[in-house]
């Protein structure tokens, strides 16, 4: 509601404004006519000024006590207006209004007090006959007036402010849940861009690796060119080459960037997937690498990604699954590119661990079947390995298997993935 008055401009103030009128004024002019109408209105009126022109509040505020006191009226109806007015300022009027009109407001209470408690024309009437208030026992009643008109300004004053303040620097529950979510969102942002990271720090160790390479051929072909021009034309070939192939790394570390490490001595390969299979069967996993088909040479950058892809899986699959799970490495070598499959049956485990009122684990229905299908899984994690997958232009999808657990697909083409050729030196 608050967030919705902030929103508009002039609409809340004349809803507002004009209910406090029709009630109160209504009453008003059927009590005590025209004139106490009239009061009521300037009551009503000021409520539209509260967050712009609040000086016009305070002129109203003060024209209503004006109104009773000059022509002797009993007190109006629509002074019961001014607690509200004091609420509404303490939660909309900016500084120093807020206060100002908190002032005018009390004056505004003492103002009902005093025509209450002073009114000559104002008997107490009892059991059909009337007694006449004398000097003290008006005093009497102004004084408690007093006190209970300044309090009750004063409490809605301070209700108004408090929420308001509530609003703007605690929220509602609402506001804490978009909040929350938008927690989330850059939480998973940021691990997306550490994950990027990862990716690049592997592009930038074979980058150096490619330009270590271009400097040995140099090198090379410098010393053989004075003996032999001919080696030397073949050396500036693979130093081409290599340049090329390390301009391409550098591209791709840049696009990968915008979307600090040192290089180490030995980039990890596919031949190192069974010493990580023994280290996760170590921690609980149970890993099994198969390899089908003939192997052909790969590319640095290309089986350094195929290995990170693997690795993070089998990290998902570790991290996502209990004990007991097992899960299978699957690298298919085609004519036409490369193909790597991580399974895991960590659905099937927890299935099989949750029995139903029969005994035997529950089974899995068609709507399970249909879900399956038209869910997209999604995650940092997913999200790195399939930018790795995409930046040698192949493509990853992930499945879940209804009543086993998850495949992990990544596709390579041939083309993108292969080794250059080796360097003369």
């Amino acid at each position: 509601m608050i967030r919705w008055i902030q929103q508009r401009k002039w609409l809340p103030e004349f809803l507002l404004a004009a209910t406090v009128f029709l009630v109160l004024g209504g009453l008003d002019l059927l009590s005590q006519g025209t004139i106490a109408m009239l009061g009521s209105l300037a009551i009503a009126a000021s409520l539209l000024f509260v967050r712009r022109f609040s000086y016009l509040t305070s002129a109203l505020v003060l024209t209503a006590s004006a109104i009773q006191v000059s022509f002797s009226l009993l007190p109006i109806f629509g002074s019961f207006g001014i607690p509200l007015v004091a609420f509404v300022v303490g939660a909309f009027s900016a500084k120093p209004w807020r206060e100002i009109n908190y002032v005018v407001a009390v004056l505004g209470g003492l103002g009902f007090a005093a025509n209450l408690s002073f009114n000559p024309t104002l008997d107490l009437a009892v059991y059909g006959g009337s007694i006449e208030l004398q000097s003290s026992g008006r005093v009497v009643i102004f004084l408690t007036l007093v006190t209970l008109s300044v309090s009750l300004v004063t409490l809605m004053w301070i209700l108004g402010q408090l929420l308001i303040t509530r609003l703007i620097h605690v929220g509602t529950e609402f506001d804490r849940l978009v909040f929350e979510e938008r927690q989330l969102a850059l939480s998973i942002e940021l691990a997306e861009q550490s994950k990027r990271f990862e990716i690049a720090r592997d592009i930038n160790e074979n980058v150096v690796q490619k330009l270590s390479s271009v400097i040995t051929n140099a090198e090379g072909g410098l010393y053989v060119a004075k003996s032999n021009p001919e080696a030397g034309v073949r050396a500036l070939d693979k130093i081409l080459v290599s340049a090329k192939s390390a301009h391409s790394e550098l591209r791709r570390l840049f696009d990968m960037i915008n979307r600090g490490t040192a290089a180490s001595s030995t980039l990890p390969t596919l031949e190192d997937l069974e010493s990580l299979a023994t280290t996760m069967r170590e921690t609980g996993l149970d890993v099994a690498v198969s390899n089908f088909g003939s192997r052909f040479s790969l590319d640095e950058s290309a089986e350094l990604a195929i290995y990170r892809i693997i690795y993070e899986a089998l990290q998902n699959v570790k991290q996502h699954n209990p004990l007991g799970t097992k899960a299978t490495v699957e690298i298919l070598w085609l004519e036409s590119g490369l193909q790597v499959m991580i399974k895991d049956n960590g659905v099937e485990v927890v299935r099989r661990a949750t029995l139903g009122s029969n005994g035997l684990p529950l089974p899995y229905d068609a709507d399970q079947d249909l879900d399956s299908l038209l869910e997209k899984v999604s995650g940092p994690g997913l999200t790195a390995m399939r930018e790795r997958a995409e930046s040698f232009g192949g493509s990853l999808e992930v499945q879940r298997v209804v009543g086993i657990g998850f495949t992990v697909s990544a596709m390579f083409p041939m083309a993108s993935i292969t080794k250059d050729p080796e360097p003369l030196f």
